[in-house]
């Protein structure tokens, strides 16, 4: 699959040594809304898949796409009414009626993580540095990029681990280039009642 673009969360590893990523949990995506693999998401009000966009709690990032049929709509065999809109091969928008359509109607495929241990990759909005370990940050309106401007030692969406940890910023033997805008984050502030902040700073000379 070709990626439409650099930003997106994608997994990297967990913390637990986990060595492979979890299932996914499939949930409804909301009328009229579009989505990119790779995308951070929360479930609204009335229980629907909606990006999560700046500050909100987070329920995970989304890893792919199907039908009520468990078919992918990126697949050869994906049927033409498919109340679906296609770009590239990994955004998709929904149709006006996809919470309440009975036959087209599209999922998004979420993996989610209460405990905070999975990492994942992010090409952030700006270069990040050794100081911003441990560090917070909130998405972008896209909710695709840890967005640099919004570094806190107390309270944010996404939470640094390793600073370019493919790269070469930190350690100068690794095999990729040096990329000082990349990092593996955690999600610290989810939609599951635990590791919601109060604000109180947890990164302190």
């Amino acid at each position: 699959m070709a990626y439409t673009a650099g930003t997106g969360f994608r997994y990297w590893k967990s913390l637990g040594g986990n060595m492979a990523a979890p299932t996914p949990v499939q949930i409804r995506i909301a009328n009229s809304t579009t989505l990119r693999i790779g995308d951070m998401v929360r479930v609204n009000t009335a229980g629907f898949l909606v990006a999560s966009g700046a500050s909100n709690p987070i329920a995970g990032v989304l890893v792919g796409f199907v039908n009520k049929s468990g078919i992918n709509p990126f697949s050869l065999g994906f049927p033409t009414a498919s109340g679906a809109t296609l770009t590239g091969d990994d955004t998709l928008a929904t149709a006006s009626d996809n919470q309440t359509a009975t036959d087209d109607y599209i999922y998004g495929e979420v993996i989610v993580d209460p405990a905070g241990d999975i990492l994942w990759l992010n090409d952030a909005s700006a270069d990040l540095a050794q100081t911003n370990l441990f560090q917070f940050f909130d998405l972008d309106s896209n909710s695709r990029q840890a967005d640099q401007a919004t570094v806190s030692d107390s309270a944010g969406q996404v939470q640094l681990i390793a600073w370019d940890p493919e790269g070469s910023s930190v350690f100068g033997d690794n095999v990729k280039t040096a990329d000082a805008s990349k990092g593996a984050f955690r999600i610290a502030r989810n939609q599951y009642g635990n590791l919601v902040d109060s604000a109180t700073a947890k990164v302190a000379a």
